[in-house]
């Protein structure tokens, strides 16, 4: 016996049920997944604006050879900082107005405990010169002889440490505390 057009459509129409059947929960399934993978993506996105900052040094002569961009980890404390470090901080009670509150990046040369000898003629962190002469002293309007000290680094502070872009030699100094 053969079937009859009804019976032909019947099936058509009952194939293309099991068809859409199987495609519409496929469709829910990615528009799911889809959806995960954003708010994946946004969540990681917020998390890394909040925790990194780009810095940038817009100087025509970079002060830091190295790098001209900086990724500055904002959840990094003081307590993580070891000598040489790359640390990025807003500058306070420096005694130079143009410098109050605006974002430094120098090298942590003293952490807290170790002394620091400035002359006219170096800066030593623990006997070690680590720099010549104090090159911005002129540029900023201070007395050299003011600058002068031996000192312990005290707790939550450190000696920064910058290069001049006078030259790869020259390099200026400072304490900071880092909150």
């Amino acid at each position: 016996m053969r079937p009859s057009r009804t019976e032909k459509g019947a099936q058509g129409r009952l194939l293309g049920r099991r068809w859409w059947g199987g495609i519409r929960p496929l469709r829910w399934r990615w528009a799911v997944l889809a959806v995960v993978a954003l708010g994946v993506v946004l969540g990681l996105g917020a998390y890394g604006a909040i925790r990194y900052r780009l810095g940038i040094d817009l100087q025509a002569h970079s002060c830091l050879e190295s790098s001209r961009v900086f990724l500055i980890d904002t959840f990094a404390g003081p307590e993580e900082v070891i000598q040489g470090d790359l640390v990025a901080f807003r500058a306070q009670g420096l005694g130079v107005p143009a410098f109050e509150g605006r974002l430094f990046v120098k090298h942590a040369a003293g952490v807290p405990g170790d002394w620091v000898t400035v002359t006219l003629a170096e800066t030593a962190i623990n006997g070690m010169p680590m720099a010549q002469g104090l090159a911005l002293a002129p540029a900023l309007k201070r007395d050299p002889a003011g600058l002068l000290r031996h000192e312990r680094v005290p707790v939550e502070h450190f000696w920064m440490l910058g290069e001049t872009c006078g030259g790869p030699q020259v390099k200026d100094s400072f304490s900071q505390k880092l909150s």
